[in-house]
């Protein structure tokens, strides 16, 4: 998975500090651990009122004196994006635009054009909003790539954004079904319709206002992994997140009749003993068992549409039951719908901090 490193934003709190600090320590310390970490291109946003674009300079340069992981820049401001590009060494990745007046797709890729190493990530939403049903993304997505055709830009260069909203706020009657199915649907059409192209997804904006968020965090990107999205904006900090990750890759690798053994093997046994790939992300063996049965768990739900009460977890580990009840959320599997399951499991001291009884 292509990782965006997120920690360099205005919107985090200690990031923001140090902006207005202007603490070239901190920017920098962050820029290369990130880089150390495997981040693939590390996102830069200032998140400011005045004077964006000498912020992002200044950021810029910070960055680029640790590290020739490429920028990834971050702005709501198409005039930003086409001004601050400049500033960095190494072509990069332009954050964002879309069908949206504000988010001028023309003048980004223009700029493409005359600057063939540079990407873009694209987001399905117009003039009108967020489409609240997947054929309305489809359609904005068609009118980007038509966009991209004109202007000579390959789909290989262009990460689209699918637009993952917080599961606690998803409507359970939505048209597409409950849980990430809109979401899920719309990165499947993705790949059928434009396989060169890149699917990517904010990773934590899936879990806003929910308790235990690593818990989503880590079930969104194992299934929206099996759905096509080969890119991430996360924190490349969280080791465990990297491991989760790197193990759904393995596992949705096995033939399909292998995957179908391995769900029954997951129902059957809890996770446990089922000769699960370990991670390479620098965790220790135990952890990388841990997670894993974390990526199995919540691939085997999916395949096999079971939820919680449905799967042999009653004495699994306790990240591997918060993994599979965030599955269960995501898939749509709970009954009452909207997290319920999930939150009620946390309070009930199931997973998360809390002991369980």
């Amino acid at each position: 998975m292509i990782v965006v490193g997120e920690k360099i934003n205005g919107s985090i709190p200690a990031a923001a500090r140090a902006i207005a600090r202007r603490d070239a320590d901190w920017i920098r310390d962050m820029a290369r651990r990130q880089a150390e970490a495997g981040a693939d291109f590390i996102d830069v946003c200032a998140s400011v009122e005045f004077e964006e674009l000498e912020t992002l300079r200044w950021m810029i340069d910070q960055v680029q004196s640790v590290t020739d992981t490429p920028i990834s820049i971050d702005s709501p401001s198409t005039e930003t994006l086409a001004r601050a590009y400049q500033f960095c060494r190494r072509p990069g990745l332009f954050n964002s635009v879309s069908m949206e007046k504000t988010k001028e797709v023309d003048r980004i890729f223009g700029i493409m054009r005359e600057n063939p190493g540079w990407e873009v990530i694209a987001m399905l939403s117009d003039d009108d909003g967020i489409p609240q049903c997947a054929a309305d993304r489809l359609k904005v997505l068609d009118r980007i790539m038509r966009k991209a055709e004109a202007y000579g830009i390959d789909p290989s260069r262009i990460h689209i954004d699918p637009i993952v909203e917080a599961e606690a706020y998803i409507d359970p009657e939505q048209e597409d079904g409950p849980g990430i199915a809109m979401v899920a649907k719309v990165a499947d059409e993705i790949r059928s319709r434009y396989p060169a192209l890149h699917i990517t997804s904010a990773i934590s904006n899936i879990s806003h206002g929910l308790p235990a968020r690593k818990y989503m965090n880590y079930s969104f990107a194992v299934l929206m992994l099996a759905h096509g999205l080969d890119c991430g904006i996360l924190d490349p900090l969280d080791r465990g997140l990297l491991a989760v990750a790197d193990a759904a890759e393995k596992l949705l690798a096995f033939p399909e009749n292998r995957q179908q053994d391995l769900a029954a093997a997951v129902q059957k046994s809890g996770a446990e003993s089922c000769g699960f790939p370990l991670s390479e992300r620098g965790v220790s063996e135990q952890e990388g068992r841990k997670y894993a049965e974390m990526a199995a768990v919540a691939l085997a739900m999916k395949r096999l549409g079971a939820g919680v009460d449905a799967m042999n977890l009653n004495d699994v580990d306790r990240d591997v039951l918060g993994a599979a009840y965030a599955a269960a959320a995501l898939l749509g599997l709970e009954e009452e719908g909207s997290c319920v399951e999930y939150v009620d499991a946390y309070k009930s001291g199931l997973f998360g901090t809390k002991k369980k009884k």
